[in-house]
């Protein structure tokens, strides 16, 4: 036994503080074989310990030998990593992975320092082995679940796919296949009045009448269904957009249109600067003061205010309110479905696109819409936008056609 064994025993025979390590100890020679192991990976490798001495194996051992199965992988790695030692160069340590018995996992860690014999020749290499199997078992999981994801997110991008093609068929049809005989209809219509002429039968000029005012609304209808869909694809051209000089602008068009009105406006010019599109937020602005504009109508003093408040998280939220005939919302459970009114379009004009809408551009952004309400009291609409835009095409880029 050399002095360098016989340092690592203890005098008694116990096992010394390298034999008992919590890794495994190592020493490999350029030919891959075993020059000393401590009794931790003697241990772990499930080896007779009558095969060493002192550490040291009783005949010759290949140390991939010792694992099942051998890698050829990291035999390669290990060898080439050896023989440079050997002739005395320079390189980055070596981390291998090696699989042992009983799906055990062990990272091989050799040194960059080569151990030298008396002539100062190359002897052995020093490397560490540690257990490695609980993080590879969690490596293997996470593998999995990854593979996991990337198929659900193929199946989703596909019936994404599908289901954009389905939308494009579908507008195309509505755009071509229903307007056209929508036309027909109103041409026609416009035809027979002219025909009748003012002397013909009241009743006939009054069906006259309601056929060409549903044929309209039917056009509208149409037009909002297609701008729905269109919401559902447009690229969102993200900037920072300031709110407050956002509303001032779309209050500056409804005044122009609705010159005879006289209307309160109260304005918050302290609005949340946030990022997004700044064409489809005036969109979802003007959806919900046009309502205002609209349910007030009937107040000798209207009132409109857009302003914000707090919530318990510290996010901000814009809201609109107005003091106008409100409406009660248990009666509104699809508020913000497509085509749905709360009061009827007799007393006011509307055709139910516009909460659609902007639910649809809000959610978008990543932000969420709600509104509260109680009948002859007015209503506030409520949005709550994220400081950074949420969408689905930065992340992963624009999804086919």
């Amino acid at each position: 036994m050399d002095n360098k064994t016989a340092s690592r025993e203890a005098p008694d025979g116990a096992f010394s503080p390298y034999d008992r390590a919590p890794c495994g100890l190592v020493s490999i020679d350029a030919g891959l074989c075993v020059v000393h192991m401590n009794q931790t990976l003697i241990g772990w490798l499930a080896l007779d310990p009558a095969g060493f001495k002192g550490g040291r194996p009783t005949r010759p051992t290949d140390f991939l030998s010792l694992v099942h199965p051998t890698d050829p992988h990291a035999r390669d790695l290990l060898a080439s990593h050896l023989a440079l030692l050997a002739r005395g160069a320079h390189c980055a340590p070596l981390e291998i992975d090696i699989p042992g018995t009983n799906d055990r996992v062990f990272r091989v860690e050799v040194g960059t320092e080569p151990v030298l014999d008396a002539q100062g020749k190359f002897a052995c290499a020093s490397a560490v082995v540690l257990d490695a199997t609980t993080r590879s078992q969690a490596e293997h999981r996470v593998a999995e679940l990854k593979r996991e994801l990337e198929q659900r997110v193929n199946r989703r991008t596909h019936q994404l796919m599908a289901a954009n093609k389905d939308i494009d068929v579908f507008s195309h049809s509505v755009s071509h296949d229903l307007r056209a005989p929508l036309r027909h209809i109103s041409s026609f219509v416009a035809l027979t009045q002219e025909r009748l002429g003012p002397a013909a039968d009241s009743q006939v000029l009054q069906y006259q009448s309601s056929i060409a005012k549903a044929s309209k609304r039917m056009g509208l209808m149409i037009e909002g269904l297609l701008e729905y869909a269109r919401m559902g694809r447009v690229s969102l051209a993200r900037q920072q957009v300031p709110l407050s000089p956002l509303v001032h602008g779309v209050v500056r068009h409804l005044q122009a249109e609705h010159p005879a009105r006289s209307i309160e406006w109260v304005i918050d010019d302290d609005l949340p600067q946030v990022r997004g599109d700044a064409i489809l937020l005036a969109e979802v602005l003007r959806n919900l003061l046009e309502n205002a504009v609209n349910f007030t109508r009937t107040r000798p003093a209207a009132r409109i205010e857009i302003g914000q408040w707090t919530d318990s998280t510290g996010e901000r939220v814009v809201f609109v309110r107005d003091n106008g005939v409100g409406f009660d919302l248990e009666h509104a459970p699809n508020l913000f479905a497509l085509f749905q009114r709360q009061h009827h379009s007799m007393d006011y004009e509307g055709i139910g696109t516009g909460l659609a809408l902007a639910q649809r551009i809000v959610e978008r952004h990543g932000g969420r819409i709600w509104c509260e309400s109680a009948s002859s009291e007015g209503c506030t609409f409520a949005i709550s936008l994220p400081a950074q835009v949420i969408d689905l095409e930065s992340e992963f880029g624009r999804l086919p056609a």
